[in-house]
């Protein structure tokens, strides 16, 4: 099977756009010689193409560095990844599961356009730290697929809140350097995150005009991708993804949405990178 690492996946995670690889979701390596043991570090840079903040029907252009490292031993291996922090702690290849330690970027006032979104001011960054697991198939002739769900809770008192990510991908070798990629996902969030991000309080309405609105538990977005990665070389690659997600539930239901926003929330990314 085809071997994965993940930075098409932070990609998307950076991009705000959520899931391209939520193929639980990985750049990729093309099929060669076994990976050896050791450190891999890779640098690049891009742009992404994302809303404002989610619910947003307007867009804005950042760009966007990466940074990874990787430690592999046999079967398990310590990765960081842009944003996020993960360890595999299981050995046989086709099953993977350990902690991981994610960065969640908030809410930045200052990007927003809309006023009254924007008076409601900042969700500051959080920690969210929790487990992953995925399984991996090997489909034969260069193809793959995997399963993963990703379970994260805020560490760092901003929210308080926990989500759950179950995730879809399939990749398949297009020609010796070109990789095709595809995801779908899911996301749930408990009361506490959901009405951090989509919620307004009896206070937050007197300041932004919105009117009071509490949310739930419950789905959060679904969402697919897809996405290219071409090897030029062993050392350069790369990388670029769209996506289209659909707010649901509470998410969906909030004055942020309902009040000059959308349900309706794409994503689009693009990056070199070089594997030193």
């Amino acid at each position: 099977m085809i071997q994965l690492t993940r930075t098409a996946l932070a990609l998307a995670l950076i991009a705000g756009a959520g899931t391209l690889l939520a193929m639980e979701a990985q750049s990729q390596e093309m099929s060669g010689p076994e990976k050896q043991d050791g450190w891999e570090f890779q640098l690049g840079a891009g742009a992404f193409y994302v809303p404002q903040y989610e619910g947003s029907k307007k867009y804005r252009v950042q760009p966007l560095p990466w940074l990874s490292a990787k430690y592999t031993k046999g079967d398990r291996y310590v990765e960081f990844d842009g944003p996020g922090l993960r360890a595999n702690v299981i050995s046989g290849g086709a099953f993977e599961f350990g902690p991981v330690l994610n960065f969640d970027f908030g809410r930045q006032a200052s990007d927003i356009d809309d006023p009254a979104v924007r008076r409601l001011g900042d969700i500051d960054s959080a920690l969210m730290a929790g487990v992953f697991a995925k399984r991996g198939i090997d489909l034969g002739q260069g193809a793959g697929v995997d399963f993963g769900i990703e379970v994260l809770t805020d560490v760092s008192g901003v929210t308080d809140g926990t989500t759950a990510k179950f995730d879809i991908g399939y990749q398949r070798l297009l020609t010796g350097n070109l990789m095709g990629m595809a995801g779908i996902s899911a996301t749930w969030a408990d009361e506490k995150y959901t009405q951090a991000y989509s919620g307004v309080t009896p206070d937050a309405s007197l300041v932004s005009g919105l009117p009071v609105f509490t949310a739930e538990a419950g789905m959060q977005k679904a969402e697919i991708s897809t996405g290219l990665f071409y090897q030029f070389n062993e050392r350069w690659s790369a990388f670029g993804m769209v996506s289209y997600g659909r707010l649901l539930d509470s998410a969906a239901e909030s004055p942020l949405v309902t009040r000059g926003g959308s349900e309706n929330q794409g994503g689009l990314a693009f990056a070199v990178v070089r594997k030193f």
